[in-house]
């Protein structure tokens, strides 16, 4: 059995792209392009994250169970942080649930911030939209791989759904608040330098 990493992959072909990239557009907007260097980095790092290593061919121990792969209900985070704090408190198990739920969050955090300054989405619903679709497309795939015995320990869940989508949403408006903070500031001083030269 062979395990493919989703990050050497990912960064094998990175590499392969920077190099080609710079050879053929060298210093031209490069400050725009090593922007969405880093932006292709942060996808190979949520492949990593969300899907890890591929096993090829499937592993033979494998046995599928459709009621562990999937979780329908919404806000089930809620009712198991719940359950775990009624019946141990804040204990390790409380903590280590707690940053496992906080971690989804921040997985797309960083897409709301790349589509606000890399790819200028000026809307909150269109940011929105493509934020939940990208977090639905890694839940398919954890779907579609661990159905096929790919990969181990992934689910389809609707809470990653919603944390997900919240987290970029976050990203998002903090990073349109900065960048309106910018403008105002950049203004103000441009305005300044103008009245001083006139």
């Amino acid at each position: 059995m062979i395990i493919i990493d989703s990050f050497y992959v990912g960064l094998l072909l990175l590499v392969i792209y920077i190099l080609v990239d710079l050879v053929k557009n060298k210093k031209t907007n490069i400050l725009k392009r090593i922007l969405f260097y880093s932006f292709l980095f942060y996808l190979i790092n949520v492949a990593q994250e969300t899907v890890g290593g591929i096993m090829i061919p499937r592993d033979p121990d494998y046995t599928l169970d459709l009621n562990s792969l999937i979780q329908f209900i919404p806000f089930y985070f809620v009712y198991d942080l719940t359950q775990i704090y009624t019946a141990n408190g804040t204990d390790w198990f409380f903590f280590n649930a707690s940053k496992l739920y906080f971690y989804n969050v921040l997985l797309l955090f960083p897409l709301g911030v790349y589509l606000a300054i890399l790819f200028k989405v000026n809307k909150f619903k269109k940011a929105m939209l493509l934020i939940f679709l990208t977090s639905l497309a890694i839940e398919t795939v954890q779907l579609i791989l661990g159905v096929t015995g790919l990969i181990w320990g992934r689910t389809f869940n609707v809470d990653d759904l919603i944390l997900n989508t919240a987290g970029g949403a976050l990203g998002y408006l903090v990073m349109g608040r900065l960048k309106r903070w910018y403008d105002l500031l950049t203004e103000k001083k441009r305005k300044e330098s103008y009245k001083e030269v006139s």
